[in-house]
C-alpha cells in the first residue's frame, strides 16, 4: 500500500464543473488542492468530443447570461475572449410547422402563431406567478425556498393556472428539456425554466469544454484515479483510491469535497448519517441517449433548438442545431444536429448498439419532421451516440421538500463536504454554485481547525 500526502492538501473527488470550481476557489484562497478523477480526462458532463472536425458538447450546451456565477468564473480565469453572445431563437413544432420564439421575448409566444389569442390570459397568469415566486427560484439557492411551491406536477399547474394550448405547446415541450413529461415533473422545474430561458444566451466560440479545460490547466488533476473510500479522521480526512497497474493509494488530507453523483457519493462516504446516505442512494437520476449528426450541407433552420410536444411525437424531445449556438461546432458550411429523447425511450433502447440507435433515430426523424429527415440522410457525414446513465434528476412533487430536509441535515462543520447537481436545480450553473458553496464551508472548517464528530 502506498501512502502519500502530508495532510495539508484539500482533496477534491471528481473533476466535473462542481469539483473543479471548488478546487479553483480553494486554490485562489491559498489552499493546496489535489483532484482525483476516475475518467481519463477532466470535465465531467461539461466535455466536448471531436470527430471529423465536428465539436460535440456532450451534455452542457445551452448557457444563459443569468448564469452569473459561471460568467464570474470565466472572468476570474481570464478567458472572456473565448465567449460570445449567441442566437437564442427556440423553435416549437405544432401541426408540422416550426414556430419561432426568442428566449428573451416571451411576447413572441403571441406573435409566432404557436398559441391562439385566447391564451393571452394564461400568459398573464404565468407572468404574475413568475413575478411573485421569482425570488425563490435562484441559481445560488439550495432550493429550500422553492420547496413551498413543490406541491403539484407541471401538468396539474397547467390545468389549474393556464389553458390547454399552453399546456400542450409550452409546458409539455419545456418538460422535454428535462427528458421528461409534465405529469412526472414538479412544477418547480417548469417555473424555474421559464425565467431561466427568458434571457440572452452566451456560449464558447468552439466548444463548451473551454471552461473545464481552462480549469484543468490551472489545477493538479490526477486522472484514472478511482476513489473507493473517503473517511473523516480525528484531524483530517483519509482518501483511498486505486489506478490500474498500481498499488492502492491512501492520502491524508485536511478536508475533502466529494463532487460526484449522489448514489456514488453515498457509497464513498459510509460515515455519513444514515438518513443522508439513504437520500443520496435514491437521488432519482434518469438516463439519456442522444444522437449527433454531422451533415455536409447546413440546414436552413435558424433556431438553436426545436422542441417537440408529445402531440408532435411521443418520444422525441428536442433537436438542437449546434452550429447555430456558436461557430466552431461544425466545419464551414456544414451542420451539427443532436436529437434528444424523453427518458422512457432511453430506458427502452439502453442496451441497443450504436448503429441500431442511429437507425431508430432516422425513423423517428421521418415521423416527426420528414423534411429534416431527408436532409440529414442525404447529407450525413458523421453520426455519434452519447449515453449518460445519470443525465438529469427527475424531480417529482415533494422532491424539493426532501432536498431541503437533506440539506438541513448536512453538517457544515464536517471535513467532508458535498457538491453536485443533486444539491440544487439540476443544471450546469447550479452544479458550479454547489462547488463554490462547498469550498466556502471547507475553508471555514480548515481555517478554524474544527473537526466534526456527529456527521449529519
Amino acid at each position: 500500500m502506498n501512502t502519500t500526502g502530508t495532510g495539508e492538501p484539500i482533496v477534491i473527488v471528481g473533476a466535473g464543473i462542481a469539483g473543479m470550481t471548488a478546487a479553483f476557489r480553494l486554490q485562489q484562497a491559498g489552499h493546496p488542492v489535489r483532484i482525483l478523477e476516475a475518467e481519463d480526462r477532466a470535465g465531467g458532463r461539461m466535455r466536448t468530443v471531436e470527430r471529423r472536425g465536428y465539436h460535440m458538447d456532450l451534455a452542457a450546451i445551452l448557457l444563459i447570461e443569468n448564469y452569473t456565477q459561471m460568467l464570474n468564473l470565466v472572468r476570474d480565469l481570464g478567458i472572456e475572449d473565448t465567449t460570445l453572445r449567441t442566437n437564442n431563437v427556440v423553435g416549437i413544432r405544432r401541426d408540422g410547422r416550426v414556430h419561432h420564439v426568442r428566449a428573451n421575448k416571451p411576447t413572441d409566444l403571441k406573435s409566432s402563431g404557436l398559441l391562439p389569442w385566447s391564451s393571452v390570459p394564461a400568459m398573464r397568469r404565468l407572468q404574475s406567478d413568475l413575478n411573485k415566486f421569482g425570488s425563490r427560484l435562484r441559481w445560488d439557492s439550495d432550493m429550500g425556498e422553492a420547496a413551498s411551491l413543490d406541491t403539484e406536477t407541471a401538468a396539474a399547474y397547467a390545468e389549474r393556472r393556464l389553458d390547454k394550448d399552453f399546456r400542450d405547446y409550452v409546458v409539455d415541450p419545456m418538460s422535454a428539456m428535462f427528458f421528461n413529461s409534465p405529469p412526472d415533473l414538479s412544477v418547480v422545474n417548469f417555473l424555474f425554466s421559464m425565467p431561466a430561458v427568458n434571457s440572452e444566451w452566451f456560449n464558447f466560440h468552439d466548444r463548451v469544454d473551454t471552461l473545464t479545460t481552462a480549469l484543468a490547466a490551472r489545477l493538479p488533476v490526477e486522472t484514472g484515479a478511482e476513489v473507493t473510500l473517503v473517511e473523516e479522521t480525528s484531524d483530517g480526512v483519509r482518501v483511498h483510491w486505486s489506478r490500474a497497474g498500481e498499488p492502492d493509494h491512501v492520502e491524508e488530507a485536511a478536508a475533502a469535497v466529494v463532487a460526484l453523483p449522489g448514489p456514488i457519493a453515498a457509497r464513498l462516504c459510509p460515515g455519513m448519517a444514515p438518513a443522508s446516505r439513504t437520500y443520496l442512494e435514491n437521488v432519482p437520476y434518469v438516463p439519456d441517449i442522444h444522437v449527433y449528426f454531422g451533415v455536409d450541407n447546413k440546414p436552413s433552420e435558424t433556431a438553436t433548438c426545436v422542441l417537440f410536444p408529445t402531440r408532435e411525437h411521443p418520444d422525441l424531445g428536442v433537436i438542437t442545431f449546434n452550429h447555430n449556438f456558436a461557430p466552431g461546432r461544425a466545419p464551414q458550411g456544414h451542420g451539427l444536429l443532436t436529437s434528444y429523447y424523453r427518458y422512457p425511450w432511453a430506458i427502452r433502447h439502453w442496451d441497443s448498439d450504436d448503429d441500431k440507435v442511429v437507425e431508430l433515430t432516422h425513423e423517428v426523424h421521418r415521423q416527426a419532421w420528414p423534411e429534416l429527415a431527408r436532409h440529414i440522410e442525404a447529407h450525413q457525414d458523421m453520426a455519434y451516440v452519447q449515453r449518460w446513465k445519470n443525465a438529469v434528476i427527475l424531480r417529482k412533487p415533494g422532491d424539493y421538500a426532501r432536498l431541503r430536509e437533506f440539506s438541513r441535515g448536512l453538517d457544515p462543520r464536517s471535513r467532508i463536504q458535498l457538491a453536485g447537481d443533486y444539491l440544487a436545480f439540476s443544471a450546469t450553473n447550479s452544479s458550479l454554485v454547489t462547488g463554490e458553496r462547498a469550498a466556502v464551508r471547507v475553508r471555514e472548517v480548515v481555517t478554524a481547525g474544527s473537526v466534526s464528530v456527529g456527521r449529519g
